[in-house]
């Protein structure tokens, strides 16, 4: 048990011929060269930097609006506010 017969032995050997035969026929194959993608790229670029400059906005926002004060030691960190 868990050893091939000659057929299948036989179809497994031309299963990896054929495969081989298609990878060397891609790798052969001439390289398509792709379109020019400047409008494409410029827009792209100019979504992500308007994405940043909201998140960075909005946190300012935020922090101004939550008014963030770091204690000025530990003991005032761990001490309870009255």
């Amino acid at each position: 048990m868990g050893r091939l017969t000659s057929e299948e032995r036989r179809r497994m050997f031309l299963a990896q011929q054929q495969a081989r035969r298609e990878m060397l026929a891609r790798m052969s194959a001439p390289i398509v060269s792709a379109e020019p993608r400047a409008p494409r790229y410029w827009l792209s670029q100019a979504l992500k930097t308007a994405m940043i400059v909201a998140l960075l906005g909005g946190g300012w926002f935020a922090y101004h609006a939550v008014e963030f004060h770091v204690p000025a030691s530990i003991v005032e960190a761990l001490m309870p506010r009255l």
